[in-house]
């Protein structure tokens, strides 16, 4: 069979605008990185280690009662208060403030809680379904569009992100080399959607002796390496494969957007063009000073006044012609 290419008639042929097919090339990507394993494994501790040497700013969103803190002596890196209310929409506004603050990094920990804790998605999943008449259906159908929205912040992030995601825990007894015997842990299965895990571009199992395996990686060095305690050298192996290839285009910071929508000169179309923008990337709950200078507002509710306002003027103004 003649490829593709081959043949003047199909060089003739009109392109689908939706399918222009070109050569593919490899472009550089952040790293969406997620870590499991059970309690103690060294999760933290390794999304820490590895946020450093990925980046020159760490910001860490912490649901675990400050337990990355902890290790605030031996890593650079900023974090909020730990979140007791762990909604998909806390996780989004999390993320839109930690790019509005350019942090070249962002950790997740526990990624876990906003699945089972409180305020996490079967929690919602379960409050709905009480609410409905469908059950569980009903109760999903109404709280599934919120996890793909905490799902879409999470990689439309501009920079590198780090989730760790806890295992269930299984013990077995084992025998050492001189024949004595003790209870290991082992991680069973994440907790979390099925499979979710595999969203990620790099997936790391870690166990109790903090030996990290990876499990998947797009790339045949990495894939199936076994690493004792993670440090440095091999983040570095990672941050090179992440930096392999062209480099691909940033997006606009958060405080251009935020210039655009106070910019006296901006269209309504643009406006629209604009709020599409900030939506796409999950930054509407972006803080920013109002008008007065002092109080503050969404970026998306300013873009949305800012568009009526327009509209309002345009309206005075045929009337007046």
């Amino acid at each position: 069979m003649a490829h593709p290419q081959e043949g003047a008639s199909l060089a003739s042929r009109s392109r689908h605008p939706e399918f222009s097919f070109t050569r593919a090339v490899k472009t550089r990507s952040p790293g969406r990185i997620v870590l499991l394993g059970p309690s103690g494994s060294g999760k933290t501790y390794t999304a820490l280690e590895m946020a450093t040497g990925l980046g020159p700013s760490t910001a860490v969103i912490e649901s675990v009662h400050g337990h990355a803190s902890q290790y605030a002596g031996r890593f650079d890196f900023h974090t909020c208060p730990p979140l007791t209310y762990c909604s998909p929409e806390t996780l989004v506004a999390a993320l839109a403030e930690c790019a509005a603050q350019e942090y070249a990094t962002v950790v997740v920990d526990t990624y876990t809680l906003f699945w089972s804790g409180h305020g996490g998605i079967l929690e919602q999943v379960g409050d709905a379904s009480k609410r409905g008449s469908g059950g569980a259906k009903s109760g999903w159908d109404e709280v599934r569009p919120r996890e793909r929205r905490m799902w879409d912040a999470l990689f439309a992030y501009p920079g590198h992100v780090i989730a760790t995601l806890r295992t269930k825990t299984d013990y077995h007894l084992e025998a050492d080399e001189q024949g004595r015997h003790a209870m290991r842990r082992f991680g069973g299965r994440p907790e979390h959607r099925d499979g979710a895990e595999y969203e990620f571009n790099f997936v790391g199992a870690m166990d109790s002796d903090n030996t990290l395996v990876v499990v998947k990686a797009l790339s045949p060095e990495l894939s199936g390496t076994v690493v004792p305690r993670p440090g440095p050298e091999f983040t570095a192996r990672v941050r090179t494969w992440l930096e392999d290839g062209e480099p691909a285009t940033p997006p606009e910071p958060v405080a251009e957007l935020v210039a655009q929508a106070r910019r006296h000169e901006t269209t309504y179309a643009e406006l629209i063009q604009l709020r599409n923008t900030v939506r796409r990337r999950c930054l509407e709950d972006v803080l920013m000073t109002d008008d007065d200078a002092e109080s503050l507002i969404r970026l998306d509710d300013y873009i949305i006044r800012r568009g009526r306002a327009l509209k309002t003027t345009a309206r005075q103004d045929t009337h007046t012609v």
